[in-house]
């Protein structure tokens, strides 16, 4: 890492989110295609910049959350198969049409506004079928599968082309997950005696991919992995190589003495507990660190872990420096990654703050520099 550092600096890894690529793909086995989510800025890590760098990793479809994310992957790499995760509105579809986006459909209005902005520019829509087996956030439900695949194979401007699912808590309940997918496959069977020529069926997220539990699928969604974080959290992760991308690091802006007994930071909630050495950094949730690591949370200084002390402020938070010898301003710190034999991974930040290895993520907000290296 040779860029310089100012004040807050994310550092990505386009290497390593290729090897994790890599890695993914022979967990996948031969034939299986990859559809790596780079929704919400790549999870933070950039949209563009990733984009190509899984594009030379040779892969084929890019899954996005929004039409505004889907233009910006169109963009970047104009030849990769876009599919649209969430939800569009009817008056989004002659956008969707135009971007070449393949959507999950859930209702028969998202179908009806397709099919018309289809018809209005002599055009056929791809389209995927969303079926909800168990997460109750979007897609047809399960019952009523059937039913919506008769009334799509009547429209001739849309092609369904592919049918998903979403695995509510693939990570953490295999038997709930399992009964998800049992029902997932139940259900294309009745797509395809609809006669939608249902090719591409995908289910899996990272986990589900890790677990094999949709060993079948010739398409898996991963997400957190890409990105070399484990979606399993500090439990130990199914046996597959990668390594996180992010790193994320400042510099002391200040370093004091204070006396036994001084408050740190709003509300007082922390007095030091002897004479210490407090360094300040010029990080806060302003640029996305989460307020829940107050007085939990480390960061690494000279290779050693320096605790929080007191509540995480909008633009700074305090760090104990006293076991630190000669910390002093301008040193680098470390808030996720590596600094000399110590490791702050994403997962374990998660952990402590009580919330999913995707916030860590993905909350940094533009206020963080990103910086990409190969």
């Amino acid at each position: 890492m040779e860029s310089s550092l100012r004040r807050l600096q994310a550092v990505i890894d386009l290497g390593a989110i290729r090897r994790n690529v890599a890695s993914l793909r022979a967990v996948g086995g031969p034939g299986v295609a990859l559809m790596p989510a780079v929704k919400a800025d790549a999870y933070g890590h950039g949209l563009e910049p990733v984009s190509r760098a899984l594009a030379e990793a040779g892969v084929e479809w890019l899954g996005v959350a929004t039409v505004e994310e889907g233009a910006r992957a169109r963009r970047t790499v104009p030849a990769a198969r876009v599919c649209l995760l969430s939800p569009f509105l009817p008056p989004d579809a002659p956008e969707v049409l135009r971007l070449g986006l393949v959507p999950l459909l859930s209702t028969w209005e998202q179908a009806r506004s397709l099919e018309d902005a289809a018809a209005r520019a002599g055009a056929v829509a791809e389209a995927h079928l969303e079926i909800d087996t168990g997460m109750g956030r979007s897609g047809v439900p399960a019952g009523e599968a059937g039913e919506a695949a008769a009334r799509l194979a009547g429209l001739p401007h849309i092609r369904i082309t592919g049918a998903a699912t979403h695995f509510a808590c693939a990570e953490t309940d295999p038997e709930f997950t399992a009964r998800q997918a049992s029902l997932f496959d139940r259900l294309l069977e009745s797509l395809r005696a609809a006669g939608l020529p249902v090719e591409t069926v995908h289910a899996a997220n990272s986990a589900a991919l890790l677990a094999r539990v949709r060993s079948r699928d010739r398409l898996a969604r991963p997400g957190l992995m890409v990105y070399g974080i484990s979606p399993f959290g500090l439990r130990a992760a199914p046996d597959v190589e990668v390594r996180p991308a992010l790193t994320l690091r400042t510099r002391v802006a200040l370093v004091r003495s204070l006396p036994a007994g001084h408050p740190i930071s709003y509300g007082a909630t922390c007095r030091l507990a002897r004479p210490s050495r407090v360094a300040t950094l010029p990080v806060g949730y302003g640029d996305g660190y989460p307020r829940a690591l107050s007085g939990r949370g480390c960061v690494l200084l000279q290779g050693r872990r320096a605790p929080i002390l007191g509540r995480v402020c909008m633009d700074m938070m305090v760090v104990d420096a006293t076991d630190v010898p000669g910390a002093a301003p301008g040193d680098e710190a470390v808030l996720i990654g590596t600094q000399g034999g110590e490791q702050i991974r994403a997962e374990e930040l998660a952990a402590l703050a009580e919330t999913t290895e995707h916030a860590i993520t993905t909350c940094l907000t533009s206020r963080v520099e990103r910086v990409w290296i190969e």
